[in-house]
């Protein structure tokens, strides 16, 4: 909660505190992790978006903690950080079927996603970083890769923030009839166009049979649509 110009002061001589060393040794582990597995995992429409931000986390952690920049860089992941805790909660309600704390959970994650990866990272890191920096420490070439890899997640940030966005969307205004999915990528499960097929009729069958008989249509939630996005 001090001023973020903070980090540049008495610098390079800042300590590393235990939290600090074990918060970069997990989030490293994990973005590298994730890298590794994503060719393992169902691909998706951003999977090449998805990949560029892996690596260019993975960067930016070894770049801030080569350059003793830890201050700056925890400031990073914290900001990215929070608005990732709703997503997964959402993703734990959508799995346990608590469909209305699910929507509400999403729309908590939507409006923290915007507030944080549009609003303070752009204003309060990025502006930090590219602008009070050079007033308070004297430049050197690693600021301008740093500064180049927060740019490339800030564009990342806004590709996402239209999937998002579109999901809400979808959940708000779509048809109640409509297959609604994740807008990143045509089945989650990985399906082939043939056997999505199958399913279309299958469940065309089973709702026109349900009609017949004056059964009620289900109402889908926000983890029905999309079963919402992984960890970014």
């Amino acid at each position: 909660m001090w001023p973020i110009s903070t980090c540049r002061f008495e610098y390079p001589h800042h300590p590393v505190e235990g939290g600090v060393w074990w918060y970069y040794m997990f989030q490293l582990s994990f973005y590298w992790s994730l890298s590794i597995l994503q060719f393992f995992d169902v691909k998706r429409k951003d999977f090449v978006e998805m990949f560029i931000h892996h690596l260019t986390t993975i960067a930016l952690l070894c770049f801030s903690w080569t350059c003793n920049l830890t201050r700056a860089g925890a400031l990073v992941l914290l900001v990215h950080d929070f608005a990732d805790a709703f997503l997964e909660a959402a993703k734990l309600f959508h799995y346990a079927k608590y469909s209305t704390t699910c929507d509400i959970v999403f729309g908590v994650f939507s409006v923290t996603w915007v507030v944080t990866r549009l609003g303070l990272f752009p204003s309060w890191i990025i502006f930090s970083a590219s602008v009070e920096a050079p007033q308070l420490v004297p430049m050197f070439p690693a600021y301008y890769i740093f500064n180049g890899l927060l740019s490339i997640l800030l564009v990342l940030h806004v590709i996402w923030t239209y999937y998002i966005l579109k999901m809400a969307f979808f959940a708000v205004y779509a048809n109640k009839d409509e297959e609604m999915r994740d807008t990143r990528s045509d089945s989650e499960s990985g399906e082939t166009d043939n056997e999505i097929e199958e399913e279309d009729v299958e469940e065309e069958k089973v709702v026109e049979h349900k009609e017949s008989k004056g059964a009620l249509t289900n109402n889908k939630t926000v983890g029905e649509i999309v079963g919402l996005p992984a960890g970014s």
